[in-house]
């Protein structure tokens, strides 16, 4: 599972995917309606890479549970989250 490119922005919501780096911050496509917006310097991003979950363990990162997730449900779409 590939997660670098794909960003969160603090205040936005929604994930972007990274399409390019401009003077002042990055432009991103939002994966929703795939509108491309900038993200300016001053903005708090978060890269999906670099996020981990704590447990009572170990620190574990996101991409690995994401794959813990997808092995459990057979790679089949998960549970709605209306149900």
């Amino acid at each position: 599972m590939n997660l670098s490119g794909i960003i969160s922005i603090s205040g936005m919501p929604g994930l972007y995917k990274v399409v390019a780096q401009s003077k002042s911050g990055l432009i991103v496509e939002s994966l929703i309606d795939k509108k491309r917006i900038p993200a300016y310097s001053s903005y708090k991003i978060s890269s999906l890479d670099d996020i981990t979950v704590f447990s009572s363990a170990e620190n574990i990162p996101l991409k690995d549970v994401l794959q813990k997730i997808s092995d459990k449900e057979n790679s089949a779409p998960a549970i709605d989250n209306k149900s």
